[in-house]
């Protein structure tokens, strides 16, 4: 259950008092003070906060007044006194979620995140004014064969300039990974995770994942209702609403290499007239269905998605739990002796008004026209 009293939150409620919980700088800090160690990457006129638990970009501000651009656990204090994974931010870990994930693969039960994964044991290296690296060792288990793997994983995080140069308020990280498994036939993918806010049934975020024309979107857990998907000839939109629980998914053969954005969320700021944009940038993610191993509890056997999101539930109401965004990354190849992982990839954020971040990410998406939003 969820509560307020552990963790200091700016909190904005909607009309039917829903409380959505968007930390400033200091409130972010405040709660990662004394619990694990941080680091501050300057960016123009807003940063980005690095954690060292679980090894992740807890924050990202484009101004020095700005929010968090991401979901932040409210009970942030007892995740990080217990060691869990579900801190908030932007994370890697490794798939197939089924192999790794689930204590009974074969039917899909006991979801659980292995300690060896997510939180880790990550350290900060190399810190400066616009970089950072944190690595950890990691050990996780086959959850079929009960195998053990070990490795590591460097993450190499760069303050980032707006790719498009535009005049909005921004802020962007690039991240550099090389996770190896000291075993030369593991065989998995690396996933990279960010964690965003919603403003439940009244104010829901939008999923914009540039596509072909035609495009055939993937359900990962059950079927996806039509009022929360829209499939355009040049992108799907995805509902965040935090209200049920669904997963979509994009198939290779539908995605559109040229298009540098992979995923953006659009989400408009209670309380004002502003709306924040994310976008995630990459080049390093499967291009075949052979090349991505993170089967579907929908459909096991059936086609795979690379690009994905989920919408969670909020059973501890009025707090709000999570969307997110997702890319499955290049599969681990064999490599003196090991297998490796290496991806590069970006986050950008933007602010602005409703018309300036649906023009940005349009543009970003290669979306002629605007983008369909959920957003209000």
């Amino acid at each position: 259950m969820f509560s307020s009293h552990s963790i200091k939150i700016h909190k904005e409620q909607d009309v039917c008092g829903i409380c959505m919980n968007y930390l400033t700088k200091k409130e972010l800090l405040s709660n990662l003070e004394g619990l694990t160690g941080s680091h501050e990457l300057k960016i123009d006129d807003g940063c980005a906060i690095i954690s060292e638990h679980g090894g992740r970009v807890i924050g990202l501000f484009p101004t020095s007044t700005s929010k968090n651009s991401f979901w932040v656990n409210p009970r942030a204090k007892e995740i990080l006194k217990s060691r869990s994974w579900n801190l908030g931010g932007e994370r890697f870990w490794i798939s197939p979620e089924r192999d790794f994930f689930y204590k009974n693969p074969e039917k899909w039960e006991g979801w659980f995140c292995p300690e060896g994964i997510d939180p880790a044991n990550y350290k900060i290296y190399n810190q400066d004014a616009g970089s950072c690296m944190v690595k950890s060792n990691l050990t996780f288990l086959n959850q079929f064969s009960k195998k053990k793997y070990t490795g590591y994983i460097n993450r190499e995080i760069h303050a980032s300039p707006d790719p498009v140069e535009t005049s909005q308020a921004h802020a962007g990280v690039s991240i550099k990974e090389e996770c190896v498994i000291h075993d030369s036939e593991f065989a998995g993918n690396g996933w990279s995770l960010a964690q965003v806010i919603s403003g439940g049934v009244n104010n829901p975020g939008t999923v914009i994942i540039p596509v072909k024309e035609d495009a055939e979107p993937l359900s990962y857990f059950r079927k996806i209702p039509e009022n929360r998907l829209h499939v355009a000839p040049d992108h799907v939109s995805f509902k965040i609403d935090v209200h049920e629980i669904y997963k979509l998914a994009i198939r290779p053969d539908d995605i559109d290499f040229s298009v540098k954005t992979k995923i953006a969320y659009m989400l408009k700021i209670p309380g004002t007239g502003m709306h924040v944009g994310i976008v995630k940038i990459s080049d390093d993610i499967p291009r075949t269905q052979a090349d991505c191993l993170d089967a579907a509890r929908d459909h096991p056997d059936l086609d795979v998605g690379v690009i994905q999101s989920y919408n969670s539930e909020s059973p501890a109401l009025p707090n709000l739990m999570f969307g997110e965004i997702e890319l499955q990354l290049l599969p681990f190849r064999e490599r003196e002796g090991h297998a490796t992982c290496t991806s590069e990839h970006e986050l950008h954020v933007y602010e602005g008004n409703k018309k300036e971040i649906t023009e940005i990410i349009g543009s970003m998406c290669n979306i002629d026209g605007e983008p369909f939003l959920f957003t209000q």
